[in-house]
């Protein structure tokens, strides 16, 4: 931002008096910034430091020790006064008390990890595997309304691992012999699934940040599917075909739903509803079709990952968000470098293909480059 500063003074259109107010409040800005990080610091170690020494007294005393193990009610009890404790003392010192606000905040994300601690207890006294999908499932329904309803960005990065967590232990759960296709079937659903998420009207319009965790985090798997499928492909062989195909139409009605009711139809909405649409559809064709040739999914697969990247580059481009085109960015060079590196290899004297690799990336960031100058010019 500095230099901004530096650019307004020298073209004058503000003065030096302008400029030192903008340069002092910008560096008391970044002194806050760095003294909020520091406390969040201090208030994770402290909490770790704390529950450590609780546990410790616990160990060290061994009547309490054998209390606690002859009375499992006991130990989920306390477990749960302490949760409770937690999230009420955060919320009043957050929301009412006004005077650490992100002491706070640590102690309601605290309060949401001793919420799974808590239910990874009862099973473990009740003999239920703690590493069971329906635990986690019923952690992420118990923590998913805190996040919004105190807006805790942390929060909701929990929910979303817990979320592809889950989906990965149910599916690892019901297959008995996990093979190949289910490492292609479950990123496309878990991706699908938080694309859709992040997809509706309520989160976008509320929750923005939260709508983009989903999305940038659901790309992420599906980009990685299509680019496996871009060089190999082998026939879906999963067993209970109704496991895996109700959750698809599922999806795709749920994004037709979502897209009827959303009152702002732009070309980047229907875009993102079009290409959720086909790659489920088409996930759905290679599961229920008897045999489906390798050559037109690698091809689809292509076809795919180019409207993906150009999708993502319109969208980042138009919200002018640096760090989405960053991630886009990333995708678009690890598909040139995977698919030259493909064919290339083989098809091209090795000093050749050194020297055309390089110029291909050369000139890839100067385009991307001179793109991003455009864009700062244009913004000031």
């Amino acid at each position: 931002m500095e230099k901004f500063i530096y650019k307004w003074l020298n073209s004058g259109i503000i003065n030096e008096k302008t400029a030192d107010i903008l340069l002092k409040d910008i560096s008391e800005e970044k002194a806050r910034q760095r003294r909020i990080k520091l406390n969040i610091c201090i208030y994770t170690i402290a909490a770790v430091l704390i529950g450590t020494g609780i546990i410790a007294f616990i160990a060290a005393n061994e009547w309490l020790l054998s209390l606690f193990m002859n009375l499992p009610i006991l130990q989920i009890g306390l477990l749960t006064a302490i949760t409770v404790a937690l999230l009420f003392f955060g919320y009043k010192t957050a929301y009412e008390w006004h005077k650490f606000p992100k002491l706070g905040h640590s102690m309601i994300f605290l309060s949401s990890v001793l919420i799974g601690a808590t239910y990874a207890l009862i099973g473990q006294n009740y003999h239920i595997n703690a590493n069971n999908c329906y635990l986690i499932f019923l952690w992420l329904l118990s923590i998913l309304p805190l996040s919004y309803i105190y807006n805790s960005f942390a929060i909701n990065v929990l929910s979303i691992i817990l979320f592809i967590w889950g989906i990965a232990l149910y599916y690892g759960q019901l297959s008995i012999n996990p093979t190949f296709s289910l490492f292609i079937y479950l990123p496309v659903l878990t991706g699908a699934s938080l694309y859709t998420i992040g997809n509706i009207p309520f989160i976008i319009e509320k929750f923005n940040k939260f709508s983009l965790s989903y999305k940038i985090t659901g790309i992420v798997p599906i980009f990685i599917t299509l680019l496996l499928l871009t060089c190999s492909y082998d026939k879906l062989n999963l067993e209970s075909l109704c496991y895996y195909i109700l959750p698809l139409v599922l999806l795709i009605f749920l994004n037709l739903i979502i897209f009827i009711f959303n009152k702002n139809k732009n070309l980047l909405l229907k875009t993102e509803t079009s290409f959720i649409l086909i790659l489920l559809i088409s996930l759905f064709l290679l599961i229920t079709l008897p045999k489906t040739s390798t050559l037109i999914v690698m091809i689809f697969a292509h076809i795919l990952i180019i409207t993906m990247i150009s999708a993502g580059y319109n969208y980042g481009y138009k919200l002018e968000n640096n760090n989405f085109i960053s991630i886009i960015n990333k995708f678009l060079i690890i598909y040139l470098i995977v698919n030259y590196c493909r064919w290339g290899w083989n098809m091209l004297d090795k000093s050749l293909f050194f020297i055309i690799g390089g110029v291909c990336l050369l000139s890839l960031g100067m385009f991307l480059e001179n793109r991003r100058k455009k864009i700062i010019n244009k913004d000031s």
